[in-house]
C-alpha cells in the first residue's frame, strides 16, 4: 500500500509486532479499568439514600402526628391525667398534610431552572440543607404555634420538590445509554426506601423513652450525614470526577451526542416550547399522572381498606399496609434491570411492554380487588400487593421513555413528572371522598374501578405515543425524526 507523507508523519513505520503487542497491553488495561470501575454504582447508591432521606423527612410526620401533642397541649401526659394526646383536629392534619405538595408544586420550577443554570449539585446540596433544617426545627417551634409548623412542612415541600429532576439529571449525567432503566428505577425506589425505613422507626421511637421528637431528630441526622457523604463524591459531569477511571467515563458517554455529554459544562438553554409540543413527551407525562393517581391510592387508602373491609386490626395494619410497598421496591429494582438486558425486541416495544405491566396489569389487580368480599383480608391483601408490586415495572415504561427522549433535558421531563406527583396527592383525596362516602364494598369497588379505568386510558395514550428515538432537539444534527419526536414548534438557529 502507498503511504503517502502525511500519512508517514502521522504513523511512523513500525515493526509487525510492536502494534501487536501494544494492543495486546491496551485492551488488557482497559479490561482491568472496566472491573474496577464503579464510581457510578456508587453515586447511585449514595444518591438513592439522600432522595430516600428527602422523602423520609415528609412522610415521618404522617405516622408521628398520631403521637405527637396538639398546639398548646403540654408534653406531660401524667400530669393532667391523660392516657393520649388531643392532638391535631381534621383539618389541622388536612393542611399540614397538603402544604408539603403545594411547597413541592411551587418549588417544581425554581428547581429546574436552577439545575440548567447552577447544576444538579448547588442544587440538590441546597435542597438537603433546607430539608434538614426544616425537620430539625419541627419539634423545637412545630408545637408551639400551627402557623410556623406549616411553614416548615411547607419548606420540606420545597426540597422535595428536587428530587425527580435531580432522577433525570443524575441519569442524564451518570448513566450510560445500556443503563437507563437501572438508573431511573434504582433512584425513583426513594417513595418505597422511605415508608419501609421511617414508619416502623416512628413508631418505634414514638412509644421509647426519647419520644416523638426524636424521630424528626433522627431523620435531620441521617440527612446531614447522607448528604455531606454525596456533596464529596458526586459532581454533574463525571469527567469531572477525579475517581472515574476513563474506561468508566468511555463506558458513560458511549453513544451519547457530543451535545448530551457537554451539557453539565454549557449549561445550554432549556428548549422550553420544543419539548413541550413533542407528543412522546405528552406520551410520559400521562403515563406517568395514571400511575401516581393509583399509587396515592394505594398508599394512602391501603391501611382503611385493609382495616375497614379486610378486617385487620389496627395493630396488625400497619404491619400489613407495608407489605405492597416493600415487594413494590423489589420489583422496581428488577423490572429496571431486566428492560436494560432484554434483548430481541427494539427499545420501543420495550418501553410499552413494560409501561403495560406497570399499569395494565396493575388495573387488572384492582378491578379483581373490586370483587374481594367483607372480611377476606388476606385476599385483599394479595391483590393489593400484586398490584402495587406491578408498578414497579414503571422504571422500564414512561420514566425510562423520558430519559431516552429527552436525554440531557430529562430533568426538566421528569421536574414535570415531579409537579403531576404533587397534583396526583391532591387529586386523588378529592376523587375518593368524592367516590367513597360511607365505605360500603360498593363503594370500594367503584374507587377501584374508576382508578384502573384511568390507568388503562393513560397506557394506551402512551403505547401509541411513546418511542426510545432521543427527540431533535437533543442533537440538532438529527435531521430527520419520526412524527412522534418531532415538536409541533421547533427552534430554527
Amino acid at each position: 500500500m502507498k503511504v503517502t507523507p502525511i500519512e508517514a508523519t502521522q504513523k511512523p513505520a513500525p515493526t509487525i509486532s510492536a502494534p501487536t503487542i501494544s494492543n495486546s497491553k491496551t485492551d488488557q488495561n482497559k479490561i482491568e479499568n472496566e472491573k474496577t470501575g464503579g464510581v457510578r454504582y456508587m453515586i447511585l447508591i449514595v444518591s438513592m439514600i439522600c432522595l430516600s432521606s428527602l422523602m423520609s423527612n415528609v412522610v415521618c410526620f404522617n405516622f408521628t402526628i398520631m403521637c405527637m401533642p396538639g398546639i398548646g397541649e403540654s408534653e406531660d401526659l401524667v400530669a393532667f391525667n391523660k392516657t393520649q394526646y388531643d392532638g391535631y383536629t381534621r383539618t389541622e392534619k388536612t393542611w399540614l398534610l397538603s402544604i408539603v405538595a403545594v411547597g413541592a408544586m411551587i418549588g417544581v420550577f425554581p428547581v429546574t431552572y436552577g439545575i440548567s443554570v447552577y447544576g444538579g449539585k448547588k442544587i440538590f446540596t441546597s435542597a438537603g440543607i433546607l430539608t434538614t433544617i426544616a425537620t430539625l426545627l419541627i419539634p423545637i417551634f412545630g408545637p408551639l404555634d400551627f402557623n410556623v409548623f406549616l411553614a416548615l412542612r411547607f419548606l420540606q415541600g420545597v426540597a422535595f420538590a428536587s428530587v425527580f429532576p435531580t432522577v433525570g439529571s443524575i441519569t442524564s449525567s451518570w448513566a450510560s445509554l445500556t443503563q437507563q432503566g437501572l438508573f431511573i428505577a434504582a433512584l425513583t425506589t426513594f417513595g418505597q426506601l422511605s415508608s419501609i425505613f421511617s414508619m416502623p422507626v416512628a413508631g418505634e421511637l414514638c412509644v421509647s423513652p426519647f419520644g416523638w421528637k426524636s424521630v424528626f431528630y433522627l431523620h435531620a441526622f441521617i440527612s446531614v450525614i447522607a448528604f455531606t457523604i454525596w456533596f464529596f463524591i458526586f459532581t454533574d459531569s463525571p469527567s469531572d470526577n477525579k475517581y472515574v477511571l476513563t474506561a468508566e467515563l468511555n463506558e458513560i458517554q458511549r453513544d451519547k451526542s457530543s451535545e448530551a455529554n457537554a451539557a453539565a459544562h454549557e449549561r445550554a438553554a432549556i428548549p422550553y416550547l420544543e419539548i413541550l409540543t413533542t407528543p412522546s413527551i405528552w406520551a410520559v407525562w400521562v403515563g406517568a399522572l395514571g400511575d401516581l393517581i393509583a399509587v396515592q391510592l394505594i398508599h394512602i387508602y391501603s391501611p382503611v381498606y385493609l382495616h375497614d373491609i379486610g378486617g385487620y386490626s389496627m395493630k396488625k395494619t400497619g404491619l400489613a399496609a407495608a407489605v405492597p410497598v416493600l415487594f413494590q421496591f423489589f420489583v422496581k429494582l428488577s423490572a429496571g434491570h431486566s428492560s436494560d438486558r432484554l434483548h430481541g425486541v427494539s427499545e420501543t416495544v420495550k418501553l410499552r411492554i413494560f409501561n403495560t405491566i406497570a399499569l395494565g396489569a396493575s388495573a387488572a389487580f384492582l378491578i379483581a380487588l373490586g370483587f374481594v368480599d367483607r372480611g377476606h383480608g388476606l385476599l385483599g391483601l394479595t391483590l393489593m400487593t400484586l398490584a402495587t408490586a406491578m408498578f414497579g415495572f414503571n422504571g422500564g415504561g414512561f420514566s425510562k421513555c423520558a430519559a431516552l427522549v429527552s436525554r440531557q433535558y430529562s430533568h426538566f421531563v421528569m421536574a414535570n413528572i415531579q409537579f403531576l406527583l404533587c397534583f396526583s396527592m391532591l387529586l386523588c383525596p378529592i376523587l375518593v371522598s368524592f367516590l367513597l362516602k360511607d365505605g360500603t364494598i360498593e363503594e370500594w369497588r367503584m374507587v377501584f374501578f374508576v382508578h384502573a379505568g384511568i390507568l388503562i386510558v393513560c397506557n394506551a395514550f402512551f403505547c401509541w405515543f411513546a418511542t426510545a428515538k432521543p427527540a431533535p432537539w437533543t442533537d440538532r444534527s438529527i435531521s430527520a425524526s419520526s412524527s412522534k419526536n418531532t415538536p409541533l414548534y421547533t427552534y430554527r438557529v
